[in-house]
């Protein structure tokens, strides 16, 4: 189709036959500080991009902004949700990678639409722009987002249809909430959709989420509804008297282990699999940097194959300063690995390894050996929720939990993606 003349914004809406939230998102031109709160599966970033090519058709000749909370978010999800939007549209663009800028003929002027992670945000304090729209904004540290939101908002000097537009899952009490709800004025609108707003999705979908999240993380992640997520235990599934066995390894069987990169803090958690259950059989801690951990796992056990499931982070440094990696060490050192180029959300870890303890159906599918992992048993028990939301750090509880989490994920992950013959623009 042509680009639409006129009335862009609500014409565009009745055309893409968008759902309630999704129709208030694209169509409100006139409130300064919009934002959208909404559960998993609720078609966020297919409007997020529709509303930015909207916006840039109303501020042609002018840059625009969308944010991402990172780079691998921008490139796998927004970038090519962009191209489909704009596609929709007709409008004429050249997309360059390196600048990850979408260069778009508008009105016969050179319209840019900026992509960026939100986490360099500095990068963009000298733009002038029409527009900006933050997507995942709470899954940002909230300190980070809040600042990009002020730094950003500072930008927003030119162009005719100014307007700051922040959507995401709701975090707990972060800074979307101190946004809307702490300092909530007349120039601020929120709106809120739930999951099950979109009928679109697969029928199993809700019924999987139910499955899988703690009931307060349902009413944030389904209900789309500011909770708070900072208190009680992060791994309230586990229970010494449900989880603990005597299981031990047995001679030559493969060996899966979790390992978390600190340098005089790497952390290593042993498993085993028995009737597709994990056990965890044994642990280190405390150990020195990369080299020593794989001394000690060679000397303690070379005559078993192992699988190693490290931080995904550990592909791009190493803990003793040297030139290769610490997952290049581990496979120079013969071990198989387990990693994918990224470490997922945090969140999705712990609800991974909850649901691995403690299914909704009552079943168990990861047991400790409490008397060989007392740190993981201990750190299992004790490990709380910081102000953020976040695991807490400062106990230092959480080195030996993210070692056994590497490999739980992986092992158990959460699948909710709608399935593949559900319309993509609703995923």
């Amino acid at each position: 189709m042509g680009t639409p003349k006129g009335g862009i914004l609500a014409t565009a809406s009745k055309q893409l036959n968008l759902l309630t939230h999704q129709y208030e998102l694209v169509q409100d031109a006139h409130t300064p500080i919009f934002g959208l709160v909404a559960g998993y599966g609720s078609g966020k970033t297919f409007a997020v991009s529709r509303k930015a090519v909207c916006l840039a058709i109303a501020n042609a000749g002018y840059d625009g902004i969308v944010t991402e909370p990172n780079h691998p978010l921008l490139i796998q999800i927004l970038i090519p949700e962009m191209k489909e939007a704009l596609d929709f549209f007709g409008v004429p663009y050249i997309f360059n990678r390196s600048e990850m800028i979408f260069y778009c003929q508008i009105g016969g002027k050179e319209t840019r639409i900026i992509c960026k992670s939100l986490e360099n945000y500095d990068r963009l304090i000298g733009v002038n722009a029409a527009w900006c729209i933050m997507d995942e904004f709470d899954t940002t540290r909230a300190d980070t987002a809040y600042n990009a939101y002020l730094r950003l908002l500072g930008r927003l000097r030119v162009g005719n249809t100014k307007q700051m537009v922040i959507v995401s899952t709701p975090e707990g009490y972060k800074a979307m909430h101190r946004i809307f709800v702490t300092e909530n004025d007349e120039n601020k609108r929120l709106v809120r959709a739930r999951t099950m707003d979109n009928h679109h999705l697969p029928l199993d979908y809700i019924d999987l989420m139910r499955e899988t999240y703690p009931a307060q993380l349902l009413e944030a992640y389904l209900e789309g509804e500011f909770v708070n997520l900072t208190s009680g235990s992060v791994y309230s599934n586990f229970s010494r008297d449900a989880q603990d066995v005597s299981t031990t390894i047995a001679k030559g069987e493969p060996l899966h282990i979790g390992l978390d990169f600190n340098i005089y803090h790497m952390a290593a958690v042993v498993h085993v699999m028995r009737k597709g259950k994990a056990h965890a059989v044994a642990e280190i801690t405390g150990g020195v940097d990369t080299p020593a951990v794989i001394k000690t796992l060679k000397e303690r056990y070379g005559d078993h194959p192992i699988i190693i499931y490290p931080d995904a982070s550990g592909g791009a440094g190493s803990s003793t300063g040297a030139a290769q990696s610490d997952i290049k060490q581990l496979k120079q050192a013969g071990f198989s690995i387990n990693a994918p180029r990224r470490n997922g959300r945090v969140k999705d870890r712990v609800a991974s390894f909850n649901r691995a303890l403690l299914d909704p159906m009552g079943n168990t599918r990861y047991c400790v050996n409490i008397e060989q992992c007392p740190s993981l048993a201990l750190s299992l028990e004790q490990q709380a929720y910081d102000k953020n939301g976040d695991p807490d750090k400062s106990s230092g509880l959480d080195h030996i939990l993210d070692a056994a989490g590497y490999f739980v994920v992986r092992q158990f992950p959460i699948k909710l993606k709608p399935k593949a013959n559900q319309p993509k623009r609703w995923s």
